[in-house]
């Protein structure tokens, strides 16, 4: 699952793709050329450290769009937010810890 950070004029557009992939989560810019600023990420969670944000999972439902409703796809999400309980990826508030892909990387 992959968080596109496309530089608009205006607010970014942000969108999720492979919403069914699971195994992984992590933001990057829809251009590799091009970063990622705080400014462009204030609107989908809490930055933290520079190299990651914390979203909360609600966040992350509502850009999935109509497959969030889908039975499913919330059950592996659900499961996907369990294993980042297990492994210390979530704030005391619930939110996520996704990790910012730079360009280079």
């Amino acid at each position: 699952m992959r968080i596109v950070v496309d530089r608009t004029p205006g607010a970014p557009q942000i969108r999720l793709e492979e919403a069914g992939e699971f195994g992984s989560l992590h933001i990057e810019p829809a251009d590799p050329e091009q970063g990622i600023s705080a400014e462009q990420l204030s609107s989908l969670g809490r930055l933290s450290g520079g190299r990651n944000v914390f979203v909360d999972p609600n966040t992350i439902r509502a850009l999935a769009g109509a497959r969030a409703s889908d039975d499913s796809w919330s059950a592996g999400f659900e499961a996907m937010i369990e294993y980042a309980e297990r492994r210390g990826w979530l704030s005391p508030a619930g939110e996520i810890r996704v990790h910012i892909i730079a360009a280079s990387e």
